[in-house]
């Protein structure tokens, strides 16, 4: 069942569920020039700035949105109002879906790092193939679950509430672009700053 969802259907589902993307979807560049690998906290050098389509981490091909783990938190909105009947249908997904999905994240944890060890020992391409193909088989099996997932969201929910649950993502992620656009216009001053003491310095030293 899972490999009769066409491409017509995600694209259905990126209309549904997520909103457009911040122009050029990345994190400003501000004096420092830095990109996409600026530190996204300040004083906070170990943290690195990562878009949501930039999670080299993540158990799926591409990014795709949560609306299960959404509803879980809102459940009881009164706003939302799911029905008693839709409450239980959401949780039985999500009674199929998590266990499956933990274990797949297991499997994909270990495969990356067993690639990557052996890239450490200077094993060949040839020689890592498998893993790169064990790696690739499983995580299009995640990717395949969570649409199937919000596949079974959509189905669940009626147009109000999947409006709604709409709306509340758009509201999210604008927060988010808003938040991450304040990071990097502040460490755009302090940089400036930096750059600013050290030519005063500079200047001071040929003095």
């Amino acid at each position: 069942m899972m490999k009769k969802i066409t491409m017509a259907s995600v694209a259905t589902l990126a209309l549904l569920f997520i909103p457009a993307q911040a122009e050029g979807n990345k994190c400003a560049t501000g004096k420092s020039g830095a990109g996409m690998m600026e530190k996204c906290e300040v004083g906070n050098p170990g943290k690195q700035c990562r878009t949501n389509m930039n999670r080299h981490g993540s158990a799926l091909l591409v990014y795709l949105p949560s609306p299960m783990r959404m509803l879980t938190r809102i459940e009881n909105d009164p706003k939302l109002a799911l029905t008693a009947e839709q409450k239980s249908k959401l949780e039985a997904q999500r009674n199929e879906m998590m266990p499956k999905m933990t274990k797949l994240k297991e499997e994909i944890r270990t495969v990356s790092r067993a690639i990557k060890d052996a890239c450490k020992k200077n094993a060949s391409a040839a020689e890592q193939k498998a893993n790169v193909e064990k790696l690739a088989k499983l995580k299009t099996e995640a990717t395949m679950m969570k649409l199937t997932c919000i596949d079974g969201v959509k189905a669940t929910l009626n147009k109000e509430q999947q409006a709604y649950i709409r709306e509340l993502r758009q509201a999210k992620m604008a927060e988010m672009r808003k938040n991450m656009r304040g990071r990097m216009q502040g460490q755009g001053r302090m940089q400036g700053q930096m750059n600013d003491t050290k030519c005063q310095a500079g200047k001071g030293a040929r003095k």
